[in-house]
């Protein structure tokens, strides 16, 4: 996930919190659907409209899931 809040910081000008913030909200929002059987690939179509970032940087919260 620090690679994604460092490029929110970099390429938006966010704060680390803010970074923090919304990517900590996603994870969870993620987190939770995918508990209760959700599908990863709408959140890998979410995370790439929500962040405008590659799928390849998706891993890195699936990864972190485990």
């Amino acid at each position: 996930m620090n690679r994604i809040i460092k490029i929110l910081m970099e390429r938006d000008k966010l704060s680390h919190e803010d970074a923090e913030l919304q990517v900590s909200a996603f994870f969870s929002e993620m987190a939770l659907d995918l508990n209760q059987g959700g599908n990863p690939f709408d959140w890998e179509t979410l995370f790439v409209d929500e962040f405008g970032l590659e799928p390849d940087f998706f891993e890195d919260l699936v990864f972190a899931l485990v």
